[in-house]
């Protein structure tokens, strides 16, 4: 990222912390002073990923699993037959059989600014979902599992050049970690063609960031470590509506109730001073959430289309930067699937399923009055191994972000794979 970006974030990283001690203000004034006449350049590491998600909660995971990645995201009008649409609860009533489904996600970063161009990359499990078809006729699911809920991946070095070679130094900035939900849900047909959802989600996880100084000079050498441990909840409700033939209306309504975020800070300057440990409590919510989607299938054939909302406007965590604020986030998203033939005389090219999808997305960083947007496209295979495995793969491609006004710009690919598996548990009884 552009040195001036990043000047600006340093130091206001390290002050986000509360109650820091006598000692630990002194050791950072004279870190300021050491290196403000410095002429600094950056040179990014190759494994990391966003480095906008060093702000905020990260990135947020809005899309879950490979057959609806490959759609551009868009599900909350979707009434797939086996995959688990976390997007929108009431369309679990579609699933015909229990299923299992898990996955790992692929990113790679080519992030560009002033200084120059630096591939990243990296990638996270998709998690476990599972969807229980209790009665198929009265449309009754059930449904459990633990997701990534957004992801936190970056780094990248600061190098401080000097005429002085007792003066050089370099600093390397890396975070990881995320938010996980672990969640419950169901869905019933509250009238004939309606379908009604929910899910409770507890929300968990680390976000984990490292500031490592190294020098020359013993005096300048530094460590910063700061662990932020979440826990929360949120929970969302889901409508789908089946009742205009072959078109289905999705409606999502989801929120959160405030987040506690245990921090934990330790500050290890040179071996001259003790180490600084700092804890605190923090308070955090995610924001109303407000989807709508449609889905119209004729056929093989299967339009999507989906709107996001939350605003984000309120949220104060992790900011560190004077410049930065959060904004309400705008996802719009489409997509067309084609379904495999499900005949059994079909060859095996015929019983692969298409997909094709693409989106913008408003996300919710803005930088004085630049915000960072997102424009992407995908495309995904569908591929039955046997008669109830199901894989899927989806690749997709786009741009965040603006070299401009000392930011970076990111191209980005992301490679998702997800395997799902079905079996009958749940049978009607005859009596005789």
């Amino acid at each position: 990222m552009n040195s001036d970006f990043m000047r600006r974030f340093d130091f206001r990283f390290l002050r986000s912390v509360s109650g820091s001690t006598a000692i630990m203000r002194i050791a950072l004034l004279a870190a300021i002073l050491w290196i403000m006449p410095i002429n600094i350049e950056l040179r990014a590491q190759a494994a990391g990923g966003s480095n906008y998600s060093a702000f905020g909660f990260g990135d947020m995971i809005e899309s879950h699993g490979a057959a609806f990645d490959a759609v551009g995201g868009s599900a909350i009008g979707a009434t797939s037959p086996f995959a688990v649409n976390l997007a929108n609860p009431a369309a679990w009533n579609a699933v015909r059989s229990t299923r299992f489904q898990t996955g790992f996600t692929f990113r790679q970063f080519l992030n560009t600014d002033a200084q120059g161009t630096i591939a990243q990359n990296g990638g996270y499990l998709q998690g476990f979902s599972a969807i229980f078809s209790i009665d198929t006729a009265r449309g009754i699911s059930a449904g459990f599992g633990i997701v990534p809920k957004s992801n936190v991946q970056y780094a990248y070095r600061i190098v401080q050049n000097a005429d002085d070679p007792n003066r050089a130094s370099s600093t390397l900035f890396r975070g990881n970690g995320g938010m996980s939900a672990l969640y419950l849900g169901g869905a019933f047909q509250v009238l004939p063609q309606l379908h009604l959802g929910f899910t409770a989600e507890y929300n968990f996880g680390n976000i984990e960031a490292n500031v490592q100084t190294d020098a020359t000079s013993a005096l300048a050498q530094s460590r910063t470590i700061i662990t932020d441990a979440i826990s929360g909840g949120y929970g969302k409700i889901g409508l789908q509506y089946l009742g205009i033939q072959n078109l289905a209306i999705g409606l999502t309504v989801g929120t959160g109730v405030p987040m506690i975020i245990e921090r934990a800070a330790t500050y290890k300057f040179s071996g001259l001073l003790r180490d600084t440990v700092v804890s605190e409590t923090l308070n955090a919510t995610l924001p109303l959430e407000l989807g709508f989607g449609l889905g119209y299938t004729l056929n093989r054939v299967t339009l999507l289309a989906d709107v996001c909302t939350q605003d984000f406007s309120t949220l104060a965590y992790r900011v560190r930067r004077d410049d930065l604020s959060f904004r309400r986030t705008l996802r719009a998203s489409a997509g067309v699937a084609v379904a495999g033939s499900t005949d059994y005389a079909a060859s095996f090219l015929e019983t692969l399923g298409y997909s094709f999808g693409a989106g913008y997305h408003q996300q919710y960083l803005q930088f004085g009055t630049v915000g960072i947007n997102e424009l992407y496209g995908s495309f995904g295979v569908q591929l039955p191994v046997a008669r109830r495995v199901i894989f899927d793969l989806a690749v997709t491609g786009g741009v965040r972000g603006t070299n401009t006004s000392g930011l970076t710009q990111e191209l980005f690919g992301r490679f998702s794979f997800s395997v799902n598996v079905g079996e009958i548990w749940f049978q009607p009884l005859f009596r005789e």
